[in-house]
């Protein structure tokens, strides 16, 4: 995959997540991170949909819908490409210990830990059977979605909804895991154009010593909110060159 580079618009975003909601926000974020600690906790209304479905739904699918649901309304036919490091990895614990305990697992609760379960879910809250995407990454995961979108828009796609989340392992779990530092979802509507540009860098100029979270999204949207026009993602032997191809973007 060296020297891979391609060219994208962003006609819409929006992420949130445990603290931020808006963009107002999370550009106060971006200039100062600390401002995080001081904002209540939010949690997704999400009243659109019926309270038994809403019931069902771990933290990242509240998020995932939160961020998503009214940008699909404004960008029809736009496939899904969803990302996610961990998935619902504190529902899958959970099933973990109900096992050790009772010795059985909800059917429900585990059809909806799988990695694919949101995006399955999404389509039919919804109602949209067209073409969804679940990828399960390690650290460049907002990366790859974004290269699988821009493939499905080279394949005839007029837009794509791209859509990472993440919910950090709760803290009451005592493994050796890196954590998000919060749970957050990016939803943006990827077309055909050249305000981003993403590059691959050649595998001679990666040093093994650099090595960036995986929860480059935060990273993203901070880029998205800044003056500057370029950044780079270092995911071990994998490096990412983000530029903003307009001062305006």
């Amino acid at each position: 995959m060296d020297n891979l580079y391609f060219s994208f618009s962003v006609a819409a975003w929006r992420a949130v997540g445990s603290r931020m909601a808006d963009e107002g926000q999370w550009r106060a974020w971006a200039a100062d991170a600390a401002c995080a600690d001081n904002l209540p906790d939010y949690k997704p209304a999400l009243p659109f949909l019926p309270a038994m479905q809403r019931r069902r739904l771990g933290v990242p699918a509240r998020l995932v819908l939160d961020a998503a649901w009214n940008l699909a309304g404004q960008f029809p036919d736009a496939p899904l490409v969803y990302v996610s490091h961990d998935g619902e990895i504190n529902r899958s614990f959970e099933l973990w210990l109900s096992l050790l305990r009772e010795h059985t697992v909800s059917p429900t609760s585990f059809g909806l830990s799988v990695h694919n379960a949101l995006a399955g879910q999404w389509s039919m809250l919804r109602g949209d059977m067209s073409e969804h995407t679940a990828l399960a990454v390690c650290g460049d995961g907002l990366e790859h979605a974004l290269a699988e979108a821009y493939a499905l828009l080279q394949e005839g796609a007029p837009r794509v909804l791209v859509v990472s989340a993440d919910e950090p392992l709760q803290a009451d779990y005592a493994a050796d895991a890196v954590r998000a530092p919060w749970p957050y979802a990016l939803a943006m509507v990827v077309m055909r154009g050249d305000e981003y540009r993403l590059s691959l860098m050649p595998s001679e100029t990666v040093s093994d010593g650099l090595m960036n979270h995986y929860w480059g999204a935060l990273d993203w949207i901070r880029f998205m909110c800044s003056d500057g026009l370029e950044h780079v993602q270092n995911y071990g032997k994998r490096r990412w060159l983000w530029q903003k191809q307009d001062a305006q973007a």
